[in-house]
């Protein structure tokens, strides 16, 4: 098997060159499908942009529906606008460098002390320190101008000597700092400029990120996004018209500080000091910050926590009979988990006798991969057809390995690898000695079972997780798997000297122990 490392990861921000460069259309209009039910050209469903009609091809790639992985458009915003989320960022840059010149304002000794620091880990660091520093200089050391001050009113306002300055004047600033000068601020000028935080072409993301729903009445829903969209490319093309026909520079402002508000509101509905995008009907629309972030977000929902096959839930209670390495699986749960066996030369002879004597067999699987459903009507063709490398997909049976698992799985030894045992009832049975490892109690606690689907899988939960072999903590090597308080106090009570039994209650623990010889009494 051929391993490969990943040596390092490199966040960079999109130049507009490279989002011009990827994108498959630039979007002209708000409009999404036409009167028939067919996307627009050059519109936001255009199908440059991927499909997500089973019947239509790509095209840009030509590809069905599921092959598509869809393409990026864009949108040339007439004027340009900031991106909220890096606007701390500008700030920052605006106090340490002069408006006229763009040099950062220390003296040249200064600025050449703070390169020898330098190093690919300290730049936010160094870029602090010399933001403080600049912050206090009046005059720029470098072209003498007057340095002014700056203030964010947030998120995304800037005043220079209490007037407003715009993106245009931000981007034309951002421009002329020098890469010797980025450098001291962590930046690397071949993938970052500052003057991209300032945005003068958007990337439109694929279709197939953001689909549209046909509701039971034939009415086409659009995402948050496209929604979000539509309204950017509605002000921008407002704001074309009103530059063309020569409106008044306050319609113009008022319009370009709306076209910057939909545009903060597209990457983040939740950014304090703006009032978040709504639905008609009051619903806040979820936007690309909301997607990612957050218990429901892609991260947590998506990624990390999936719904996945071959597993089961339910609440747990207690059994003492059982053995420690032992799990108590209702049956109901135990008739819809299925565990594939590989027809080999050992064990053929088994499996064909359990597919024509038992009804545990479901599907057979051939090595081409098809399937076939056993039932009482093909079983003997089943077991006619069964050969070496055929699978058997099978239910759970008595001494099967499975992965239970309680959550929070806060060490490893919340998941640990048990032995299934099939008991009548709706509710998983574990011996109360196994409770500490999961931290569980019996009181209303739920808990997780995962049946390994292939033969490494068994055997790494057996060699590795096998609930016998985690006695000790790996923590800190005292056992973990032990008697708790019931069970000390019922020991500790039945062997007092004070303890007594009638013949029948003594004959009962005997049983229960396993004891085949009684025992002479400790007094008559």
């Amino acid at each position: 098997m051929l391993v490969k490392k990943i040596s390092s990861i490199q966040f960079n921000v999109l130049s507009p060159a490279m989002v011009r460069k990827m994108s498959a259309l630039e979007i002209k209009t708000p409009d999404t499908y036409d009167k028939d039910g067919y996307p627009m050209e050059g519109g936001l469903m255009d199908q440059h942009l991927g499909v997500i009609n089973p019947g239509l091809r790509c095209k840009t790639c030509g590809q069905k529906m599921k092959q598509c992985p869809g393409h990026f458009g864009s949108l040339e915003l007439v004027r340009p606008v900031l991106h909220s989320e890096f606007s701390k960022r500008i700030e920052q840059l605006m106090h340490a460098t002069c408006k006229e010149c763009s040099r950062i304002a220390l003296p040249e000794d200064k600025l050449e002390y703070y390169r020898r620091m330098l190093t690919p880990q300290n730049g936010e660091i160094i870029g602090k320190k010399i933001t403080a520093k600049a912050r206090k200089v009046k005059k720029c050391p470098h072209c003498k101008a007057e340095k002014g001050t700056v203030v964010l009113d947030k998120p995304t306002n800037f005043f220079f000597n209490k007037e407003r300055i715009y993106p245009t004047q931000i981007r034309e600033w951002m421009e002329k700092i020098p890469e010797k000068d980025l450098e001291l601020f962590g930046y690397r000028p071949e993938t970052i400029r500052p003057e991209w935080f300032i945005l003068t072409v958007m990337p439109v993301p694929p279709v197939t990120i953001r689909p549209s729903i046909t509701l039971e009445s034939g009415i086409k829903s659009e995402d948050d996004l496209t929604h979000k969209l539509v309204d950017i490319i509605r002000i921008n093309l407002r704001l074309k018209d009103n530059i063309d026909a020569g409106a008044p520079q306050l319609i113009i402002e008022d319009l370009w500080d709306l076209l910057q508000y939909h545009v903060t509101t597209y990457f983040d509905n939740n950014t304090a000091g703006v009032p978040p995008a709504k639905h008609r009907s009051g619903r806040a629309l979820r936007t690309l910050v909301q997607r990612l972030k957050g218990k429901k977000g892609r991260f947590r929902h998506n990624l990390t926590g999936k719904r996945v096959n071959f597993a089961a839930r339910s609440t747990i209670t207690p059994d003492p009979y059982i053995l420690i390495s032992e799990v108590g699986i209702p049956e109901e749960i135990a008739n819809e988990l299925t565990v594939p066996e590989m027809v080999t030369e050992w064990n053929k002879k088994e499996i064909q006798a359990l597919v024509k004597d038992t009804d545990k067999a479901i599907y057979l699987v051939r090595p081409n991969e098809t399937r076939k459903k056993i039932d009482e009507t093909n079983k003997q063709e089943a077991v006619d057809e069964i050969d070496v490398g055929f699978k058997v997909e099978r239910k759970l049976m008595d001494g099967d390995v499975v992965l239970f698992n309680r959550q929070p799985s806060l060490h490893r030894l919340s998941m640990l690898a048990h032995k299934a045992r099939i008991m009548p009832g709706r509710t998983f049975r574990i011996n109360p000695i196994v409770c500490k490892p999961y931290n569980a109690d019996f009181d209303g606690d739920e808990m997780n079972l995962h049946v390994p689907q292939t033969e490494e899988g068994k055997t790494e939960a057996l060699e590795l997780m096998f609930v016998r072999d985690q006695v000790i903590s790996p923590r800190y090597g005292a056992p973990i798997i032990v008697l708790a308080e019931d069970g000390v106090t019922g020991l500790f009570a039945l062997t007092q000297n004070s303890t007594e039994f009638t013949k029948e209650e003594a004959m009962k623990y005997f049983y229960d122990i396993g004891l085949k010889e009684i025992p002479k009494p400790d007094r008559g």
